[in-house]
């Protein structure tokens, strides 16, 4: 199954991977990326069984979300892909 990303998450997970970068040791990035794929992958490649959000307004727009992390990754999911339309930290999220 294919992921794609609306321009906003994809904007997130941009400054996600240059923020652990700059704040850490040369390549941290990209293996944060590589950990990061590699969980989408295991988790999203069998959809059955995730939840819509439980956050009222994430539900509302039928998104399911997972969490990686402090991150909270919601989700759409289409015919042959997923489409990730937000990346949000944990800490903004209200239940």
């Amino acid at each position: 199954m294919q992921i794609n990303y609306t321009s906003d998450a994809f904007e997130t997970l941009i400054q996600l991977v240059n923020f652990t970068e700059t704040t850490n040791t040369t390549g941290a990035g990209l293996r944060w990326l590589k950990k990061y794929e590699a969980f989408l992958e295991k988790k999203l490649s069998n959809n059955t069984g995730i939840r819509l959000c439980n956050n009222a307004a994430l539900n509302k727009l039928h998104l399911q979300c997972i969490y990686y992390n402090v991150w909270l990754i919601a989700y759409s999911v289409e015919t042959n892909r997923i489409l990730i339309e937000a990346i949000l930290h944990k800490s903004r999220i209200v239940d």
